[in-house]
């Protein structure tokens, strides 16, 4: 089949797709005139196979709702249980791609070419996929309008530098909520997306449950199950006292961060279940690990570094700071958030001093 840009062919996870042959860079990606794919994303599409291979909900329809070339969808259906394929992209010349990459992987789907927010409420899913160019804000109050309770919504975000505090009045703007930039403003990030989907959802009736959530990259990425009930759940705002230590924000504190989601990140029975495959790259096996070990300790962390400055000293080994906190019966362990952040549940005068105690001699002023 001819198309109206040049193409190649790609091999992810168990599918072979065509793909635009345009110039790429690490990140984000720019926008252009042909189906987007990015090859960075593959992450996110390793874990969403991973994720749906153990869904506790039947995955007999999804919708691949952005779909670009269709790699989404493509992939799901090789390797998790859906039964059947709907693809959707308002570009005709994406259409035409997915179309080709159905034949090619030998799958079939149906393909339709509209504004994702007319489809949603014509047709029931059991899973949808929502994977923008761009903040996903535009099609969430659609997609939990549609959402039935016990389906399954994916959703991604690219514009972490609002999320996470480099431009705080977009995040406003974007999700009325406000970010803090900071070591923990990742993290930070991902619950202000949180926060704002199960706001969104209960004036939808709906509440959700964050199956597995994480940031990686350029993107933040959240698996949800819907479920019926008009509660946002454990949505608050926060203060930053000092390093890594948060507490619940009053009506009086006007810097206060938030709104976002103060529970937990995942569910850890769910978690615990989700093993790679054959076809999980290395980056997701160790991204997914990670996550199962942290999703339901509590919100927010520490980092040695900003410890560190905050008691004008030198850091401790990572290794044995967090053996210092296990060894007092504490949890703790290394975040993906950051390379040298901690997640505990140890109280924060604890993990200070531990930092003390583990620190090099006469570091911290001791």
């Amino acid at each position: 089949m001819a198309f109206p840009f040049p193409v190649r062919e790609v091999v992810e996870g168990a599918s072979r797709i065509l793909v635009p042959d345009v110039p790429r860079r690490k990140g984000p990606g720019t926008r252009g005139p042909w189906p987007f794919y990015n090859p960075t994303m593959a992450v996110s599409r390793d874990l969403g196979a991973v994720v749906l291979r153990r869904w506790p909900r039947p995955v007999g329809k999804i919708l691949d709702g952005l779909a670009a070339t269709g790699i989404w969808g493509i992939r799901m259906g090789l390797e998790t249980r859906a039964d059947e394929l709907v693809f959707n992209d308002h570009s005709v010349a994406s259409a035409s791609l997915i179309r080709e990459n159905l034949r090619l992987n030998a799958l079939e789907g149906t393909v339709v070419s509209t504004d994702l927010r007319v489809l949603l409420p014509e047709v029931p899913f059991d899973v949808v996929d929502v994977d923008p160019f761009g903040p996903p804000t535009p099609f969430l109050e659609a997609t939990f309008a549609a959402a039935r309770p016990g389906s399954g919504v994916g959703i991604t975000a690219t514009d972490t530098a609002p999320l996470s505090g480099t431009y705080p009045n977009a995040c406003v703007k974007r999700y009325g909520a406000r970010p803090l930039r900071c070591d923990q403003g990742s993290e930070i990030g991902l619950r202000i997306l949180l926060g704002y989907c199960a706001r969104i959802a209960a004036t939808q009736g709906r509440t959700i449950r964050p199956m597995l959530t994480y940031a990686a990259e350029h993107f933040v990425r959240l698996h949800l199950l819907v479920e019926s009930g008009g509660e946002s759940g454990p949505v608050g705002r926060v203060i930053r006292d000092a390093p890594g230590q948060f507490r619940p924000a009053d009506s009086a504190d006007r810097d206060a961060i938030g709104p976002l989601w103060l529970g937990p990140l995942g569910e850890r029975e769910f978690l615990q279940a989700l093993e790679p495959t054959e076809w999980t790259g290395v980056e997701a096996a160790r991204l997914l690990n990670a996550v199962k070990s942290e999703a339901d300790l509590p919100p927010f962390f520490v980092t040695t570094d900003e410890i560190a400055a905050h008691l004008s000293g030198s850091p401790p080994k990572l290794s044995k700071f967090l053996d210092g906190l296990r060894g007092l019966g504490y949890r703790a362990v290394r975040t993906h958030f950051h390379p040298r952040g901690v997640k505990t549940d140890a109280p924060y005068d604890e993990v200070i001093r531990v930092f003390r105690e583990r620190a090099p001699s006469g570091s911290t002023g001791d």
